[in-house]
């Protein structure tokens, strides 16, 4: 055996830089136009087939998007009892051929019509207005639907409309909605889609009509120099109705509107029966609904005490009168019942708007009777539906000093207080604008009482103290303890976030008396991150117990606590909260676990200016190499029978920080940046000898994608091997023999985000490019702790290996196939 090519990672000098400018909170007007430029600073939650692991048999949903493209994806996880996640299906993989969709919008009469340019129940003329004109609208039209024929592309530069890597546009702010045998999601290619939850395929897809206003359904096709428009980009909500099951949704910072569809049949048999799916639609100009606005956040549709069955809508973002309300419509037909005032337009003249809602049923007999929101002016809202008839404002029952006013724009978490009375627990934050990226304001959380006995006139204020431990690597926080004495009428707790911090997007929970959220840092570019926090909702500081395995034990338990301070003063406190690392996060679900412990799970996107993976295998170029850290590259030959040290080969070159040097995410080991790791280094003649290849390490580095040859391509990890562990064709397959001539391809390649802690495909969390030894790694030091120091490496054999030469990689969990010592 003559040579060993390996590929050495190392995360040295990985260190972040956030320069930030001191800011007073400013109340903001954003037009509609405006909220197009929308951060994409946190992802909507999953949603899961169920939330009790203990089966097995659970299927998470989670939507997806590449921020520099806007493709997107929907992505279906089989989730093991032990929470480990793979791959079930991808949305994007499984979309029927353009042609054959069935794709429906409505008309301007209400009634549904087909997603086509002409035929029977077609859009109508002014709709095709809106798309273009006869010659170019019909394009356009088909392809919304899929068709890729008039794209820009390499082989059609003269192509009319953006490039696409996915059909389906980005799914960012709509949380996946699983209903059975269908999973519901929106998403920025200008529709809601309908998936089969146990194949990925499309059943049905609508297009708002609302968004063929103004041309917005006609940008999405178009190339854009930077910025993508938002469509159907909001969450949505489903239950029954007089024995009808509705869909009802607003749009995001699509449009200012909402609609509603009856997917009693959730699998049309063609277009003209998906049209037929269609119910109401709603804008600023119906009737009754001049206050309507974006509405970012999911509606609730709840059984009310009138005997109506409505859907409960906050009015959003650029509402006509810049005012905060809580739409009360009548789910059957779109009628509005009420429209419940809930605040003004700020006293600077800018907007107001309610954020995302709480519905309670306080005693339990199916209807709600409370509805909790917050507005941009930083007021709690009350809205009392206990009555048979509907109030026509709501009581403000928290409002902040000039000081510590701050938007609520995410919804809050109502739990029974122990004393009586509901415990409300919500957070201050916004990100509807550029400029919000920067602000480094205080934003809060907080815990407010609703009760008569709540009569102190302030909060207790809580702080939050980050603490860095090295076993395992981790920032954690600790949170001080200050009591909250309800009984002498304490009204509740604040507790101040970091600099930039702030709490948005989606829904809170509380559990186990934890008030449980994700709070963003949406710094711009790829430096922002997410805190997971599990505080006391009643007093905001620790809950007694720990919620994560901080020593990595496997178990959750006092040990799982941290030592504070030093000397005298040093204390052993239980962690609040976990740095969950750069990117966009969701709010986290929570999965029974076990019968005494609950897991958080949550949604992920590297949300990277660049796109997070290469969609084609290159080396080319890519502005600094792997976001988060780089990778140093070796190549090692002439080195006998057994590799120690770098000494013992006659060949041997190591670069330090490749990417970053050269500007690449890989390495062409025929035609590399560096011609000393070209092949031909170590085996001159292009015909002698044939020789197999064996890959090691791989699971370790689950980011990595590795090239060989013509037909063989893959994340190392699950690259087809023969039974003796060479790479071949198909798993299980013969191995495959090369020489230098007929290896066409011999290619590295890894995402931009590889450093990024995600789950790789392979069922576990954790950074996708890491040896076991950080640093420059240039030898085998410890080969019984990681052979190769855990780095990905390829070997290079004589075709003349066999089984008796090749052993599975140890540890175990490292993957691969690697020549025994002295082979």
């Amino acid at each position: 055996m003559f040579s060993r090519l390996s590929i050495r990672p190392c995360k040295a000098g990985i260190g972040l830089l956030a320069v930030l400018a001191a800011s007073l909170y400013v109340a903001r007007s954003y037009a509609l136009l405006a909220l197009d430029a929308q951060p994409s600073a946190w992802v909507a939650a999953m949603d899961l087939s169920d939330y009790n692991l203990a089966g097995g048999n659970t299927v998470a949903f989670r939507g997806d998007f590449v921020r520099a493209t806007w493709d997107g994806d929907l992505v279906a996880h089989n989730v093991s009892s032990s929470a480990l996640f793979s791959v079930k299906w991808r949305a994007r993989e499984q979309l029927p051929a353009w042609g054959s969709r069935k794709i429906f919008t409505s008309t301007a009469s209400g009634s549904g019509a087909a997603f086509r340019w002409s035929g029977t129940s077609a859009i109508s003329a002014a709709q095709q207005a809106l798309l273009g004109d006869a010659t170019k609208g019909p394009k356009v039209l088909d392809y919304l639907r899929g068709d890729s024929s008039n794209e820009i592309s390499a082989s059609n530069t003269a192509g009319l409309f953006r490039s696409r890597y996915s059909k389906l546009g980005a799914v960012i702010h709509s949380r996946p909605f699983y209903d059975g045998s269908t999973v519901y999601v929106g998403a920025n290619d200008g529709m809601l889609h309908a998936f089969d939850s146990a194949t990925g395929v499309e059943r049905f897809a609508y297009v708002p009509s609302m968004l063929f206003a103004g041309g917005k359904l006609a940008s999405v096709s178009t190339p854009y120099a930077s910025g993508f428009p938002y469509t159907v980009d909001a969450p949505l909500a489903i239950d029954t109705v007089s024995g009808s099951r509705i869909l009802v949704a607003g749009l995001g910072a699509g449009a200012m509107g909402l609609y509603a569809i009856n997917i009693s049949n959730p699998a049309p048999a063609d277009e003209s029966a998906a049209a037929a799916m269609a119910k109401w639609e709603l804008t600023a100009a119906s009737t009754g609904y001049a206050n309507l606005g974006n509405v970012m956040s999911a509606p609730v549709i709840a059984r009310l005490n009138t005997g109506d069955t409505a859907v409960l809508v906050p009015n959003g973002l650029n509402s006509g009168g810049g005012v905060s309300s809580l739409f009360v419509i009548r789910a059957s037909d779109g009628v509005r019942l009420a429209e419940i005032s809930a605040g003004s337009r700020m006293t600077d003249g800018s907007e107001n708007g309610l954020g995302g809602i709480a519905a309670v049923d306080v005693d339990g007999n199916g209807t709600v009777d409370l509805v909790y929101a917050g507005d941009l002016k930083g007021t709690l809202w009350k809205f009392d539906l206990r009555a048979n008839s509907l109030p026509t404002a709501a009581t403000a029952l928290y409002t902040p000093d000039s000081s510590t006013l701050r938007p609520i724009t995410a919804a809050p978490s109502v739990s029974q207080h122990p004393r009586g009375g509901m415990m409300v627990n919500f957070g201050t934050g916004q990100v509807y604008g550029s400029a919000d990226l920067t602000s480094t304001t205080t934003e809060y959380l907080y815990g407010v009482w609703d009760s008569a006995s709540a009569t102190a006139s302030s909060l207790v204020a809580q702080t939050l103290t980050s603490v860095s431990i090295t076993t395992p690597v981790a920032t954690v926080r600790t949170a001080s303890s200050n009591a909250v004495n309800y009984a002498s009428g304490a009204k509740g707790w604040r507790i101040g976030l970091g600099s930039g911090e702030r709490l948005v997007g989606g829904d809170t929970m509380v559990d186990s008396g934890r008030f449980i959220v994700t709070t963003s840092v949406p710094n711009s570019g790829s430096g922002q991150g997410a805190w997971l926090l599990e505080i006391s909702a009643l007093t905001g500081g620790p809950s007694g117990t720990p919620f994560f395995d901080l020593n990595g034990d496997g178990s959750i338990n006092s040990r799982d606590s941290v030592n504070v301070g030093s000397g005298s003063s040093a204390s052993n406190e239980v962690p609040v909260g976990k740095w969950l690392g750069s990117g966009a996060w969701s709010q986290p679900v929570l999965a029974q676990y076990s019968k005494t412990l609950d897991l958080p799970l949550l949604n992920y996107n590297p949300n990277a200016t660049l796109p997070a993976y290469t969609t084609t295998i290159t080396t080319t170029p890519v502005l600094g190499g792997v976001y988060g850290g780089h990778f140093d590259f070796d190549i090692f030959y002439g080195c006998g029978t057994a590799l120690t040290t770098k000494s013992s080969c006659s060949g041997h070159r190591h670069v330090h920080e490749y990417d970053d040097k050269y500007n690449v995410v890989g390495v062409n080991m025929l035609n590399a940046s560096d011609p000393a790791f070209n092949l031909i280094n170590a085996i001159p003649s292009s015909t002698t000898p044939t020789f197999k290849i064996l890959v090691a390490n791989t699971r370790w580095s689950p980011a990595a994608t590795l090239v060989v040859g013509s037909t063989i391509s893959g994340e190392g990890w699950k690259l087809p091997v023969s039974p003796e562990g060479f790479l071949a064709d198909t798993a299980g397959g013969a191995a495959k023999t090369f020489t230098r001539a007929t290896l066409s391809k011999l290619i590295y390649v890894l995402p931009l985000n590889a450093f990024s802690n995600k789950d790789w495909g392979t069922g576990e969390v954790r950074s996708g490019l890491i040896p076991t030894k950080t640093g420059c790694v240039q030898a085998n030091a410890n080969p019984t702790l990681a052979w190769m120091d855990g780095a990905f490496t390829v070997q290079i054999v004589n075709a003349t290996a066999d089984a008796s030469d090749v052993l599975v990689n140890t540890p175990a969990d490292a993957g691969g196939y690697r020549l025994k010592d002295n082979a």
